[in-house]
C-alpha cells in the first residue's frame, strides 16, 4: 500500500504589531520587534484506495500558542469546500509557542487579544499551503526512530501538601524524542517531523520568536539541505516547561538560551536520523474523532461572581463579567475532541484540542506501546486538563489557568478516570476497563543528561 506525501512551508509572521499570546506580564501590549520568523509546516497525506477511491489527510505545524476553537469550524468547512478534506482528516498543532499571535477570540486579553486581520490572513495562508504541498505530492516511505532530551523539566512541586512552581527534576517527565522521516523515492529527505513534550517558554519577552522549537526546525532544515520541510509536533506538555536553570551561566540574553535549547533538540534528532531507523509499513490513512465529556465543578453563585467582578482584580473580574453575562447557558461539562489518524503500523497520532498535562501524555504511549503518538493544543483549545492528584492540590493548571481560559468551570476530580478511559479507548489497544492511575514516574520518569 502506497503513500503519498506533499509538503510546503508557509511564513506566517505577522505583519503588523499585534498582541502576543501566553504570558500575562506582556499586559496585552503589541510586539516590540521580531527575532525570528513564524512558519506554518504542512505534510499532505494521500493514497489510493481499493476502486477510484482516494483518501487523504493533513498535518500542520505551526509556530502558535495554539488554533482557535471558534474558528475551527470555518477552518474545517473551507478545507472540505477546497480540498474536500474530512473533520477526521484534519490535525491543526501548535508548537504552543508563547512568543506568536493569539488565534482564539474567546480568553482573557492577558493572554493576549486576538487581531482580527491577523487571524483572516493565517487561515487564508493556510488553504495557500494546503495547495502547494498538493501540488508536489509523490510516493514516500516512512522511517521512525527514537532519541532522549533532558531540555525539559517538570514545573509542579509538592511541599508539605501544598503544589509550588518551579523545575522539578525528580517530577514526572517524556523525555522521548520520536523522529520521523519521509524519504522519496530516490531516498531524498522530503520530511522530518519531531514529536517532543515541552513548553517553549524560555523567554516572556515581547518579542516574534519561533522558540526553541523554531530554532531546532530551522536548523534541521538547513542541515538536510533541499527541499526538506521539519515539523515540530507537541506533545504533552501542561506541566513541562524549558529547564531553562540547566543552560551554561554564561548564556545571559534570552535570544541565546533559545538558541542553546534548540541547538541542543537538533543536536538529538540528528544523532537520531544517523543511527538506525525503523521503515514503517503504511497502513489505509484513516481518522476518527470522537468528543470525551469532562465533568465541572459547580460554578460560584451569581452573589460570589458580582462580587468578583466588582473587586476588579485580575484575572477574576473579567473572568467573573463573562460568567454573569450567559448565567444560564452555563454548561456542566467541556467536550474533549479527539482525533486520531493512522498512517502506517506503528504509527498514529492522536490530536487533543486542550492544553493536556504529561501524565497522560505518557499513558497514551503505554496503553499503545509506543505506537500512539499524543498531540494536545490540536484543532482549537479548551484549557487545561489536569490529574486528580493535582485538583487536589491546586495550583496554576486546574485552578489559576481556568479564570484566563474563562472556562465555565473547574474540572472535576473525575475527569482523570474520564480521560483514561477515552484515551485507552481511542489509542485503539483493548484495554477498556483497566484504567488505573499511573503514578509519577510509573511510565516515564525523569531524565539524567
Amino acid at each position: 500500500m502506497e503513500l503519498q506525501l506533499g509538503t510546503a512551508k508557509a511564513d506566517i509572521t505577522p505583519l503588523a504589531a499585534v498582541p502576543l499570546a501566553g504570558f500575562a506580564v506582556r499586559q496585552n501590549k503589541p510586539y516590540e520587534g521580531i527575532r525570528s520568523r513564524l512558519y506554518a509546516r504542512v505534510l499532505y497525506l494521500r493514497q489510493q484506495a481499493e476502486g477510484s477511491a482516494m483518501r487523504q489527510a493533513v498535518i500542520v505545524s505551526a509556530d502558535l500558542l495554539w488554533w482557535g476553537s471558534d474558528r475551527m469550524p470555518r477552518i474545517r468547512q473551507t478545507l472540505a469546500e477546497r480540498f474536500g478534506l474530512a473533520p477526521e482528516a484534519i490535525i491543526l498543532n501548535g508548537t504552543h509557542n508563547h512568543s506568536g499571535p493569539q488565534t482564539s477570540f474567546g480568553f482573557h486579553r492577558l493572554l493576549g487579544q486576538a487581531d482580527v486581520g491577523y487571524v483572516d490572513d493565517l487561515e487564508r495562508k493556510l488553504v495557500q499551503a494546503i495547495a502547494a504541498a498538493a501540488a508536489n505530492i509523490e510516493p514516500v516511505t516512512i522511517e521512525k526512530g527514537e532519541g532522549l532530551s533532558g531540555i525539559g523539566v517538570q514545573r509542579r512541586k509538592y511541599v508539605d501538601g501544598r503544589v509550588i512552581g518551579g523545575p522539578n527534576p525528580e517530577g514526572p517527565v517524556d523525555p522521548e524524542v520520536v523522529v520521523l522521516r519521509f524519504r522519496t523515492e530516490k531516498g531524498a529527505v522530503k520530511a522530518v517531523a519531531v514529536h517532543y513534550a515541552c513548553h517553549p517558554v524560555t523567554t516572556n519577552e515581547n518579542v516574534v520568536s519561533a522558540e526553541f522549537s523554531g530554532k531546532a526546525m530551522e536548523s534541521l532544515e538547513r542541515r538536510l539541505g533541499g527541499d526538506a520541510v521539519c515539523l515540530f509536533l507537541q506533545g504533552a506538555c501542561g506541566d513541562i516547561n524549558i529547564f531553562k536553570e540547566s543552560a551554561p551561566a554564561e548564556l545571559v540574553a534570552d535570544r541565546d538560551i533559545v538558541d542553546y535549547f534548540g541547538l541542543l533538540l537538533a543536536d538529538t534528532v540528528g544523532d537520531v536520523l544517523e543511527g538506525p531507523m525503523r521503515v514503517l509499513k503504511p497502513v489505509p490513512l484513516e481518522g476518527r474523532t470522537v468528543a470525551l465529556p469532562l465533568r465541572l465543578k459547580p460554578l460560584e453563585t451569581r452573589a460570589e461572581l458580582e462580587a468578583l467582578a466588582a473587586a476588579g482584580e485580575s484575572p477574576y473580574d473579567e473572568w467573573a463579567e463573562a460568567m454573569l453575562r450567559n448565567p444560564d447557558g452555563r454548561p456542566d461539562r467541556l467536550l474533549l475532541e479527539l482525533t486520531r489518524l493512522d498512517v502506517a503500523e506503528g504509527l498514529s497520532l492522536l490530536a487533543m484540542n486542550a492544553e493536556v498535562v504529561v501524565e497522560y501524555g505518557l499513558y497514551v504511549k503505554a496503553v499503545s506501546a509506543g505506537n500512539v503518538l499524543p498531540l494536545p493544543y490540536s484543532n482549537g483549545m479548551i484549557g487545561y486538563v489536569p490529574t486528580q492528584k493535582q485538583i487536589a492540590h491546586g495550583g496554576y493548571e486546574p485552578v489559576l489557568s481556568t479564570y484566563y481560559f474563562h472556562m465555565p468551570g473547574r474540572f472535576d476530580e473525575s475527569v482523570e478516570d474520564a480521560m483514561r478511559a477515552g484515551l485507552a479507548d481511542m489509542a485503539g489497544t483493548g484495554t477498556s476497563g483497566r484504567h488505573e492511575r499511573l503514578t509519577e514516574g510509573e511510565a516515564g520518569g525523569t531524565f539524567k543528561a
